[in-house]
């Protein structure tokens, strides 16, 4: 056979052996990302009181044109093409199907993502890439700033944008700049504050790789002209989504500060408001992280072809962490309070996963032994807590430094020993139900996937096992009465609160009052808007980002419910005791102010204003 001929038989047998490759690990995903999605969804769980006034807007212009919070959407804000985007296909479908449909679409790419970065860094694993998927759609990282998942049961921004974040990362690791400011861009769209920020710190550490390649004089492997030409795409997404922000009127960037960072977000923004017990999570789990990437660079010629770019990242995050606490705390700037540098580390926490999961993988499926393979399983399995996710690498370390300095046997940490103590500190850190359990049904479809000999019935095996726990989940919220452990764990697929007090006093109020109505709530009842579709004064939950609007906000917050020296939702308990001994008096003045005529109080509020409506203890009355 000649030359040519070979070279014209390989495209083909390449793309065969590609389908044979993705093909497995997309159904996989699909199985996993639905069984994940499934598993405790509930839109309402989530931000719904901030995001669906906004899409509700979007798809009838008329809705609660009288309430301020939902009129702020016509202000260009970070909700704008989130909002717009959902209502695109509302039009089309029902709108909680549409919610949950994109929901399990992210989960699903952020799992198939999430695996082909694996398998670019541990190419020999099959294991490794699925646990990945498996490990992103289940584990929890640290807490510090933001959320410490990846997946989601609910649909937020942030959400649609990380798979492309995702994209743009793994496009980056292959040079292949320009699709990748494309992928950042689109997904600035979703999240302009995620997209932006770690799309220009990516392509930051890449030219700062190019920099020092000259430096040190080494061989260039970065193309110049794409990485100028992503450097423009980017320049481009920013000034077209950051500019109509310089339209607006601001206010003083001390105003700013206090309202963004000490009322409405400290759990965001301040590091000396986050709780002790986050730190201390957070530094177990990077100590087993960095242990763990230690003993992966001896596992991953990628990895160590990648080192200084990823190790640049990490010093560079944590920079930025350490500016967003000086220049929020210490010496407050408008710029550093708006960039929100504590999301950052949702790059780090994701690429942790990854890493963690194909170390361990890795370790499972390319074992020397089956003693060898025990380390491996208690790797996989420690990644359920982060005390036992840090006790395996350093075990191993220990074992293979320590002990011989001090003369010990390595049989005081040899396997065996590490898994029965990998499992005993699960069992004292007690991990949340849906983490441990979701987890080990996929590692066991994994196993199952991986480790038959016929390759069709692994793959049938592995996909079916995670597709027969979401029809169970199905089930349990249609037609089956679900055993009381898993109460909490069912899906709700409804948009709304439809039990409880609130519902049933917001479905008085859409029934049987007018529909232009405005009314004053407590400060924690913002479903009140879109349950009863009614305009309320004002709620803590809903906070609009544009300036002017946020004063407003505040200064609605101070007049209904006075001022608290505590900050953030800690607050809420305080701002909500106005509600219970408010007076006539000062309702009928808010009344004159704002223009309601209905208030939802306590029923232990006193009051003479006539009753129109009670539950067991809310009423809503009527000011004249």
């Amino acid at each position: 056979m000649s030359l040519s001929s070979r070279d014209a038989i390989h495209p083909e047998q390449t793309k065969k052996q590609s389908l044979s490759g993705w093909l497995p690990l997309l159904l996989f995903c699909i199985s996993a990302g639905l069984l994940a999605t499934l598993w405790g969804y509930n839109y309402s769980a989530g931000n719904a009181e901030e995001q669906l006034p906004f899409i509700f807007r979007a798809l009838d212009p008329t809705f609660l044109n009288n309430d301020f919070f939902t009129n702020t959407f016509d202000l260009y804000g970070p909700r704008t093409f989130f909002s717009e985007f959902i209502a695109f296909f509302a039009r089309a479908m029902p709108l909680a199907a549409v919610l949950f449909l994109l929901t399990l679409a992210s989960n699903i790419a952020i799992a198939f993502l999430s695996a082909k970065v694996s398998n670019y860094f541990f190419p020999r694993s099959r294991f490794s890439m699925y646990l990945a998927a498996a490990g992103v759609l289940t584990l929890k990282t640290f807490w510090i700033g933001y959320s410490n998942i990846i997946y989601r049961n609910f649909l937020e921004p942030e959400h649609l944008a990380l798979p492309f974040i995702l994209l743009g990362f793994y496009l980056i690791l292959k040079r292949r700049f320009i699709p990748a400011a494309l992928s950042f861009g689109v997904a600035s769209l979703f999240h302009a504050l995620l997209g932006l920020e770690l799309g220009w710190i990516l392509f930051g550490v890449v030219v700062l790789d190019v920099i020092f390649q000259k430096f040190r004089k080494e061989p260039q492997v970065s193309k110049l002209l794409p990485l100028g030409i992503g450097l423009v795409n980017m320049a481009v997404f920013s000034f077209v989504l950051l500019y109509p922000y310089t339209q607006q009127t601001p206010i003083p960037a001390d105003e700013f500060n206090h309202l963004v960072a000490y009322v409405r977000h400290p759990h965001h923004y301040l590091p000396s408001y986050f709780e002790p017990w986050q730190y201390g999570q957070a530094a177990v789990y990077l100590l087993g992280f960095a242990f763990a990437f230690w003993f992966a660079l001896k596992r991953s010629a990628a990895l160590r072809l990648h080192k200084r770019f990823l190790i640049t990242i990490g010093a560079l995050l944590a920079l930025l962490c350490l500016g967003g606490y000086l220049f929020v705390e210490v010496w407050p700037s408008r710029l550093w309070t708006s960039a929100q540098m504590f999301r950052l580390p949702y790059l780090l926490k994701w690429f942790s996963i990854v890493l963690l999961t194909g170390w361990a993988g890795d370790l499972i499926e390319n074992a020397a032994d089956k003693e060898s393979r025990l380390l491996g399983i208690s790797a996989a399995v420690g990644l359920i807590t982060p005390v036992s996710l840090a006790f395996v690498p350093m075990a191993l370390w220990a074992r293979q430094v320590i002990l011989p300095k001090l003369k010990l046997s390595p049989k005081i940490l040899q396997n065996a020993v590490i898994l029965v103590v990998t499992l005993g500190l699960i069992a004292i850190y007690k991990p949340e139900f849906r983490t441990w359990a979701c987890y080990l049904i996929l590692f066991a479809s994994i196993g199952l996937l991986t480790f038959l000999k016929s390759k069709k019935v692994g793959l049938l095996s592995g996909t079916s096992m995670p597709l027969a726990f979401s029809v169970l989940f199905i089930l349990f919220s249609t037609t089956l009465t679900p055993p009381s452990f898993l109460k909490y764990e069912v899906p709700v697929f409804s948009l709304y609160k439809t039990t409880g007090e609130v519902a049933e006093i917001a479905s008085f109020a859409k029934a049987n009052t007018p529909a232009d109505a405005v009314f004053y709530t407590p400060p924690r009842m913002g479903e009140f808007r879109y349950l009863a579709e009614r305009a309320i004064v004002v709620d803590f939950a809903a906070y609009p980002f544009q300036d002017l609007s946020m004063r407003e906000w505040y200064r609605r917050i101070a007049d209904c419910y006075g001022v608290s020296p505590l900050m953030g939702f800690d607050s809420v308990t305080q701002l909500n005791l106005t509600v219970y001994r408010i007076s006539d008096e000062e309702l009928k003045t808010l009344s004159d102010r704002y223009g309601f005529n209905y208030a939802v109080v306590y029923d232990s509020t006193e009051t003479y204003y006539p009753i129109v409506f009670r539950t067991q203890s809310l009423k809503l009355i009527h000011i004249p």
